[in-house]
């Protein structure tokens, strides 16, 4: 049986960013084009889509069926990615500069604002006969994310979070939204209800192992291959698996050095400080240990799917993928 390889994920993701620039802003508001596909252009992974063109396709062959509800969950994340960057005065997005720099802050709240609704129209369109099953999974994820979204905002000004309250922001601002990705291509599928919540469930897992792999790559990633520059996380202070767990786990000495560090100026020292100071905790193994064992709570729900060996060999290489696994 052959399984997926590097090509075939280029081969998806060369098709939804053809869609993409072709339909993705069709009846858009005429005066917000410009700023909607600048963010929607970014060089991106594609990896939701992608999701839920694979689950769909775990199902029927016609990929052609589930691509504006593909187009919609991206629209749907890169609104979210709009108002973030406002959020965080974030100047760069994916190397490029971000649209409240390039047009403007209220041209941006707006911009996202529009591309709301427009991910709702995208969603339904073609597959109206299953409107009600869409609407209900994407309204959910929606609240969600948005929910997660504040919790992100709170831990900004608190001292203290828990791990255990880390890992449900990331459940909710990330994971759910890889989570709706895989049900809603089962659902165009016609999976069964069972299918729908297993698909969902690898999802979401996978989301959160991704999130923590992101949280690790951040700390100890090669700045060669991470994309972003290694211990931004550390600079801003940001609360992540490895800070979270940190603090939970210090002794009197290390939470004195950790708030110590969090005033420290020389970026070089704070970072390199910070990371020694993981490895001392021993939390970079920590972090690869969670992650594994979401991964494995991943694939468990996928192998329990009625779907084909094959696709689900081919799903099981895209939770590779995305964990940075292989190459």
């Amino acid at each position: 049986m052959e399984t997926m390889n590097k090509i075939d994920l280029n081969n998806y993701k060369e098709i939804i960013e053809n869609y993409l620039e072709q339909y993705s802003l069709k009846n858009f508001p005429s005066n917000l084009t410009d700023s909607a596909h600048h963010i929607m252009t970014l060089d991106g992974k594609r990896l939701r889509p992608i999701m839920v063109l694979m689950s769909y396709m775990s199902y029927d062959e016609k990929y052609e069926k589930a691509l504006n509800a593909a187009i919609a969950i991206e629209v749907f994340h890169n609104f979210t990615l709009v108002h973030d960057d406002i959020m965080d005065e974030a100047k760069v997005r994916r190397g490029q500069v971000t649209v409240h720099e390039k047009f403007g802050v209220n041209k941006a709240i707006v911009t996202g604002d529009a591309m709301l609704p427009h991910s709702y129209n995208l969603l339904t369109l073609g597959n109206e006969d299953k409107a009600a099953d869409l609407l209900a999974v994407f309204s959910k994820m929606a609240i969600e994310v948005m929910e997660g979204q504040q919790y992100d905002m709170n831990f900004e000004t608190m001292d203290e979070v828990t791990p255990e309250e880390y890992m449900e922001m990331i459940r909710l601002k990330t994971s759910v939204l890889f989570g709706a990705s895989m049900e809603i291509g089962g659902v165009i599928g016609g999976a069964s209800e069972d299918d729908r919540q297993k698909l969902y469930d690898f999802g979401l897992y996978t989301g959160l192992a991704f999130q923590i792999m992101d949280d690790y790559l951040d700390a100890f990633g090669d700045p060669k291959t991470f994309g972003k520059k290694v211990g931004g996380d550390i600079l801003l202070n940001k609360k992540t698996f490895l800070l979270t767990n940190a603090i939970k786990m210090a002794t009197p000495e290390q939470k004195q050095q950790i708030e110590t560090l969090f005033n420290e100026t020389n970026e070089a020292s704070k970072i390199e400080q910070f990371k020694a100071l993981f490895t001392e905790m021993n939390l970079p193994q920590l972090c690869l240990n969670k992650m594994e064992e979401l991964h494995d709570k991943a694939l468990g729900r996928l192998r329990s799917t009625t779907i084909s060996e094959e696709n689900k060999e081919r799903l099981e290489y895209l939770g590779d993928v995305m964990l940075r696994r292989v190459k």
